[in-house]
This record gives structure tokens, sequence and C-alpha cells, in this order.
């Protein structure tokens, strides 16, 4: 008797484009992912449909759905093209120096202060990577976007996907010298949001969390405040002599030692890793010689953050 096993096994070429289109839930886009016709992807799913004789997608002219029975070998599938991957990688990996390219989204202002002045460094040691690199000011479907690597801000949301930290930091409430030098009055808890005319968005809602005296209290960062996905310009605004604003220490570690900004507020303490850097990366993709050599990097960068 023929087992679901052999029965798969003729058909395992078919397996990259069903794992496409469930991952796409479009045949167009999944086509276009792998360079082949839309033809040629529907005639791998009916393959693998008569092969196994199970019906793995309900799909009509515009949706298309994972039954139980597809999302079951959709599981395994990744884990088969995953241990393929793997052992790809390791005979590369003996066989040549890290190559390739690497897609990496990072925050704008973690490529403008940290990424971007290294990567002639990184260049000259790896001369045969090339990244793509997405500045956002927000996490991005990794998966969506192809992305290989992320470095995201913040505590992280339940995840299938690889978090290494990267970075522990802490938000710090700041001001120019000027503006501190022209307040009378001590800043406290219940004056300190008059302060504040602009933060970055990640921050602006209107129960923002900080302990003051070990007391959890809420602050209104949401109204009558501007909001900027970037804090080196909610940096440059504070310079300015614009009141007080919270910012990440990486950005503003450099400023304090210098005197330009003035750290504020030390008893209003922001919770605990809102600033912190994760780098994630897709559970089913295996570690490349180039992802590990990137990953490292990253890790080298904001290691040096901490030692500034």
């Amino acid at each position: 008797m023929k087992t679901i096993y052999s029965n798969l096994q003729s058909n395992l070429s078919d397996i990259p484009a069903f794992v496409q289109v469930v991952e796409t839930k479009s045949m167009s886009e999944a086509a276009r992912q792998l360079g082949v016709s839309k033809s040629t992807i529907s005639k791998s799913i009916t393959r693998l449909e008569e092969a196994l004789n199970l019906r793995l997608l309900e799909r009509n002219s515009r949706n298309i759905w994972v039954t139980t029975e597809g999302y079951t070998l959709y599981q395994h599938a990744c884990q088969i093209i995953q241990l393929v991957n793997e052992t790809d990688s390791v005979i590369s990996g003996l066989q040549s120096e890290p190559t390739g390219r690497v897609k990496l989204a990072v925050p704008m202002a973690f490529c403008r202060e940290f990424l971007a002045p290294r990567l002639n460094e990184f260049q000259h040691r790896y001369p045969k990577i090339q990244f793509e690199i997405m500045m956002n000011g927000h996490s991005l479907d990794i998966f969506h976007y192809e992305i290989d690597i992320a470095v995201i801000v913040g505590e992280l949301e339940n995840s299938e996907l690889i978090a290494m930290p990267l970075y522990s930091g802490k938000l710090k409430w700041v001001t120019s010298k000027e503006y501190f030098a022209a307040q009378n009055a001590a800043i406290t808890i219940d004056s300190l949001t008059d302060h504040i005319s602009i933060c970055e968005t990640r921050y602006g809602i209107d129960r923002f969390p900080v302990y003051c005296h070990s007391e959890k209290v809420y602050l209104d960062l949401q109204n009558n405040i501007t909001h900027c996905n970037d804090p080196l310009t909610v940096r440059e605004v504070v310079l300015s002599g614009s009141g007080i604003s919270l910012l990440p220490e990486q950005y503003c570690l450099k400023q304090i030692e210098s005197g330009e900004l003035i750290e504020v507020a030390e008893d209003i303490k922001p919770e605990s890793g809102a600033a912190k850097l994760t780098a994630l990366y897709p559970s089913r993709k295996n570690r490349s010689q180039r992802m590990d050599v990137v990953l490292r990097f990253l890790k080298e960068i904001c290691d040096d953050i901490n030692n500034q």
C-alpha cells in the first residue's frame, strides 16, 4: 500500500509553491515571489492535492483559505524547507566566505545615528555581503516584505519569530540647558506635561505609564502634544529650546555628557523596556553565515553604545 509519504515524495518540488501560497494567500503573489507563472503555481497545488487525495486550499476568484489538512501540511512543509536550507547553508559555509544579500529593516534613527557610520567598516570585513536596508518608523510584517532581519524598539508582542536582544535602553526626560535655566520651579509629576510640546509617536498615548516614587501613574502624552516618529527630530526640537521630552538614552547620552541637554525629572521613570532594541528574524529561515555575521555586527554596534 502506498503511504502518504511515498505519495508526497514524488511531489517535493511542489512544496515551495504551496508554502508561498499559504503565506501570501495569493496565487499571483506566490508566483511573483518565486519567479514563475501563476499557472505553474496552480498546477503545483493541484498535483499535491491529487497525490495526497486531500483538499489543501479552498479558493474562489478573490480569496484563498487554508483547510485544516492544508495547515497541517504547511507546518511540516516549513520544517522540510528549513532542513534543506540548513543543509545547503552548512555545505556552502564549508566552501566559501559569507556571501549574498541581507534584507535589513531598522528604525530610521538607529540607521542614521549608528548603522550608517559603520557600514563602510562592515563592507571591508565582508565584501561579498550586500544589504537591502529598509528604514521604518514602526514594526513591519517580516514575512510580507521578505525581511531577513528586523531591528525593533520596545517590548515584543507575541511572535513566532526568533528574538535576539541587542540593547536594554532606558528613556530619559531631557531639555535644553537654556530651557532648564529659565525654570523657576521644580518639575513634578503634576507639572511635567505642561513642559512637553513634542514627543515620539510611539509614546504619544493618553495613558503612558511611569513610576514616581515607586507608585505607578499615567501621563497623558496624546493631547495637546505634537508627535513625530523620529527621535532624532524630537531631539533637535528639544535642543532648540522647546520644553521637555522623552528620548531613548542612546539618542541623548552624548548630548547630556556635552551639556547640550539636561536630564530632568529623574524620579519620574518610564517603564523599563520601552526603548530596548531587539533583532528579529523568521523562525523557519536558517541562520546562514551571512545572517550570523550581520547579527553579530548589530550586537557589536549596540555593545559599543553601552560602552560610550
